[in-house]
């Protein structure tokens, strides 16, 4: 059975994995603490934030097959909150959602947890190199252990961080380097008293802030009141250089303005996305590279969707094993 090694314990990850279970021998290396990626949540209690992604649609019979399968039926839910439009110094509109908006439950990282109960996945463990090696690819990791060899190695980070990862032999780097993701911020405030807001969910127009969501009224959730407040994309691709405690100030102070009647936070914390959302995607499944035994997939290859990561890896997925 042929060795993969698997970059990234994100949805698309984790979709490989799964589908390719059985099939290879896998080993997965995240480098974060967690699983899923950008489908995140934060605790510190009595609060809790998902930070990355605030939900996800499943639009094909596939994607909504695979989440029958692998998620217990108690840890997703559709979520419909009372939505806004806010605009400074304009009345606020309600918004509709027509299709399921799912979330984790009881936190948005359930799902990634879900999906890697049975893979083999080494947490902090974030990959620095990948040379080759007789048999294959070694992989070397920033604590300077090496592994492997492995036959082959797929990347599931974003676009960039696959591109300075992957060695020079793969064949698809230039089309590679033509992925766009922009960067996000996230601010994450927990009050004692309950927030009097007319909305769980608001979409921000003219404003550094983009989205605000009031975490705790979520389904399944047991949180204090937990408000998330994300910046726009562009806006933190403009200030992804200011340090966060300029971020924090910026984004406070559009929010007062927004809401002025907001009472002061117990807790304030802020976390940069560097790679939150995807601009310009490749409008392809994925990247394989047979001959040098490489590859490479996410949401990037397909649009900015969540689906999309499972879509790119799951057709990665089909190509590969025929491979292996």
């Amino acid at each position: 059975m042929k060795s993969v090694a698997i970059i990234g314990a994100g949805l698309a990850g984790l979709t490989l994995a799964s589908k390719l279970q059985g099939k290879a021998d896998l080993t997965l290396f995240e480098k974060s603490r967690g699983y899923g990626g950008r489908m995140a949540t934060r605790r510190v209690e009595p609060f809790q934030f998902d930070h990355g992604a605030q939900y996800f649609t499943a639009r094909s019979s596939e994607f909504r097959q695979f989440l029958l399968e692998h998620c217990h039926e108690d840890s997703l839910r559709d979520w419909q909150p009372r939505t806004f439009t806010l605009e400074n110094k304009e009345k606020p509109y309600t918004r509709s959602w027509f299709e399921p908006h799912w979330i984790g439950v009881p936190g948005m990282s359930s799902l990634g947890k879900e999906l890697s109960l049975s893979q083999p996945v080494e947490l902090e463990a974030e990959v620095k190199d990948i040379n080759s090696a007789v048999g294959g690819w070694l992989v070397e990791l920033q604590s300077g252990e090496q592994c492997g060899p492995f036959d082959w190695i797929v990347s599931t980070a974003p676009a960039p961080q696959s591109s300075a990862l992957l060695p020079a032999e793969f064949l698809h780097h230039e089309v590679l380097s033509k992925a766009r993701l922009s960067a996000c911020f996230s601010l994450m405030l927990g009050f004692k008293t309950d927030l009097q807001l007319p909305f769980q969910a608001a979409k921000v127009k003219d404003s550094p802030i983009g989205w605000l969501a009031l975490d705790s009224s979520k389904p399944g959730r047991v949180s204090k009141n937990s408000l998330l407040v994300q910046s726009t994309n562009q806006w933190a691709d403009d200030h992804l250089a200011e340090s966060t405690a300029q971020v924090q100030s910026t984004l406070l102070t559009a929010l007062q303005r927004l809401l002025p009647d907001l009472p002061e936070p117990e807790h304030v914390a802020i976390h940069r996305w560097r790679y939150a959302a995807v601009t310009t995607p490749l409008e392809q499944d994925y990247l394989l590279d047979e001959k040098h035994r490489l590859a490479s997939c996410g949401d990037w290859c397909l649009g900015n969707r969540v689906e999309s990561a499972f879509t790119s890896a799951s057709r990665l997925a089909t190509a590969l094993a025929d491979h292996l």
